[in-house]
């Protein structure tokens, strides 16, 4: 299956840790935004930051899972993955959402009714077996 994991650029290192169990057990990952540049402020990279938008949505769109990562701040990018995960999800009836964290009272699109919420990791891959 493809797989998209979202989160904030500060957790990039988790993200990469994910990416490699998930390819362990045979999964592909549909967009690997960790080699991303910290391109902020974005109106001063506006080229780039056009880029990153294009091709983080377009993985989102291919995914069969997605996966949030919540942080106690939640990012304005991960926002709109989500939204665009959710809105695939009711129009295309892929990808399964998944929520993953202690921070998911942030956010209440987490509590859509497409979205999945698990405490950590190892229960969204215990799942995909």
């Amino acid at each position: 299956m493809k797989i998209y994991v979202a989160g904030r650029m500060s957790e990039r290192d988790e993200v990469k840790r994910i990416y490699a169990l998930l390819k362990k057990s045979g999964h592909e990952i549909s967009v690997d935004w960790t080699w991303h540049k910290n391109i902020k402020p974005y109106d001063k990279n506006s080229k780039v930051a056009r880029d990153y938008s294009i091709e983080d949505m377009d993985g989102v769109i291919d995914c069969d899972i997605f996966i949030l990562l919540t942080s106690e701040s939640p990012g304005s990018g991960s926002a709109g993955e989500l939204g665009a995960a959710i809105l695939s999800q009711i129009k295309l009836g892929k990808p399964k959402i998944y929520v993953v964290g202690q921070y998911m009272g942030n956010n209440f699109f987490y509590f859509h009714p497409t979205v999945v919420r698990r405490n950590t990791i190892d229960e969204v891959l215990k799942e995909l077996k």
